[in-house]
């Protein structure tokens, strides 16, 4: 077993963020470690998603926590969506920050699961919007990228911040 030092947030502008990451290719216990530490962390971080990116990881990996939904995805891939929607949005790697983010209302993602295995599945809503999210992580891209025309992505209120994805 490999030891590494507790998982630690990364803001921007970390290079980390600005990259494609690399794909998942070891599905074994040091990989499902790592996603048991996403998810404490992303609860720990009031978020409801975390992008391995975003703890300093070049890997294609995500987990999401939100409204009894818990699951990590690996190497995603959009095959299809629909509908387009503009929501706010911020980033636990952008704090204090958030925008009008344009996103697709549905998607169809294929992703590998923890063991490896292949997986097709339908996301609506704000679920969709926080695998779209994570998946963007993964390529690259932070949602203050992905702006609604002529939204801006500004310092939010204290009183008025929400929870992070």
């Amino acid at each position: 077993m490999k030891t590494r030092p507790p998982l630690q947030l990364v803001t921007d502008p970390a290079a980390v963020l600005h990259h494609h990451s690399e794909p998942v290719k070891v599905f074994d216990g040091d990989l499902r470690r790592l996603v048991d530490e996403m998810f404490e962390r992303c609860v720990e971080w009031h978020g409801v998603g975390l992008a391995a990116p975003q703890v300093g990881l070049n890997l294609q990996l995500a987990v999401v926590v939100y409204e009894g939904h818990r699951f990590a995805i690996a190497n995603p891939r959009r095959l299809s969506e629909a509908g387009e929607v503009d929501a706010q949005e911020g980033c636990l790697s952008l704090p204090g920050k958030a925008g009008l983010v344009r996103r697709f209302e549905a998607v169809r993602v294929r992703y590998r699961n923890l063991h490896g295995k292949g997986v097709v599945r339908d996301f609506d809503g704000w679920l969709a919007r926080i695998v779209q999210h994570e998946s963007d992580h993964l390529q690259g891209t932070l949602c203050s990228q992905r702006l609604a025309p002529g939204a801006t992505f500004d310092p939010v209120p204290e009183d008025e911040e929400e929870e992070d994805e």
